[in-house]
């Protein structure tokens, strides 16, 4: 019997060692930031907090930390419309999360 007790610790504390190291690395992570690529024809507005950033045809920018405030992103003109928005990390993306935005 006490053998069994011992395995099923050794087990147990392989199981989770990796839940372990996964906490204690998301206390080390730096601020949530979030890339924002415009794939459209027109201009588009990104606001978080106070300030208000114009993000150009082609262009991406970097917000700061989404979890602190919010992010809204807006059409510069009412004609504008954005289609689809896409939230992956592909290779190009140098933020936690990139947000695709397409339209016309």
């Amino acid at each position: 019997m006490m053998q069994l007790t011992k395995w099923t610790l050794m087990y147990m504390a392989l199981v989770l060692a990796p839940l372990s190291m996964a906490s204690a690395a998301t206390e080390n992570t730096p601020p949530g930031q979030m890339q924002i690529s415009n794939k459209t024809s027109f201009p588009l507005y990104v606001f978080q907090n106070a300030s208000r950033k114009v993000v150009m045809p082609n262009e991406h920018v970097q917000t700061a930390d989404y979890k602190a405030s919010a992010v809204t992103v807006t059409t510069s003109t009412p004609e504008a419309v954005i289609r689809f928005v896409t939230l992956s990390h592909s290779k190009s993306c140098k933020a936690q999360a990139c947000v695709l935005i397409t339209g016309n």
